[in-house]
């Protein structure tokens, strides 16, 4: 196609790459091409939704079929963290034992020392909370960062805090739970 403007002949962008505009051009427009564009658009569409609803059996049954085309092409990413707000409070706290008795409590909560951003903090949690293998991790960084190495430790412990929260005016938030996910005795400093 050519567009003359002032005298002067211009391609259209659309053609000025020659034959593989042109091939483009010809797969895009026809039946085929809009059939093989719309299904790509729909599988993506697909995997997004899908790596997004809540856990079920469906969603387990096909994550490891999704996974393989979501994974490369980055829509492994999950979006809940901007839906509903959580109706359960959870904490991370790392006691470490000193030697003479003191009891040093370091959490996870905006400006502490370490991470940075907060989003990476709540994603810290999350793999705190599930993953027991980063426990023993965050509990001997935590002894490092509030202890001077002179300091003697005698015992470190990840403890995760729960408490339910009803929605707001339907009465007072339910009990806490506490639970050990970690636990170490220490016998020289850190």
């Amino acid at each position: 196609m050519t567009v003359r403007n002032e005298g002067k002949e211009q391609r259209s962008p659309r053609t000025s790459g020659g034959k593989l505009a042109n091939l483009q051009q010809r797969f895009e427009e026809s039946h085929v091409g809009k059939v093989v564009i719309s299904a790509f658009v729909a599988v993506f569409v697909l995997i997004g939704v899908l790596w997004n609803v809540p856990d079920s059996p469906i969603r387990r049954s096909l994550m490891p079929v999704v996974t393989p085309v979501a994974a490369p092409a980055g829509l492994d990413q999950y979006w809940g963290m901007y839906g509903t707000p959580d109706s359960r409070l959870e904490t991370v706290e790392v006691h470490v034992k000193m030697a003479d008795g003191e009891d040093r409590v370091w959490t996870m909560q905006p400006g502490e020392r370490g991470i940075g951003w907060w989003d990476r903090w709540i994603l810290m949690r999350r793999a705190v909370i599930h993953d027991a293998s980063i426990r023993p991790q965050l509990a001997r960084w935590v002894v490092r960062e509030v202890t001077e190495p002179t300091e003697h430790v005698v015992g470190v412990t990840v403890v995760y805090r729960t408490q339910t929260l009803p929605p707001p005016g339907e009465g007072p938030p339910g009990k806490p739970a506490m639970k050990v996910l970690y636990q170490e005795a220490l016998a020289g400093a850190q």
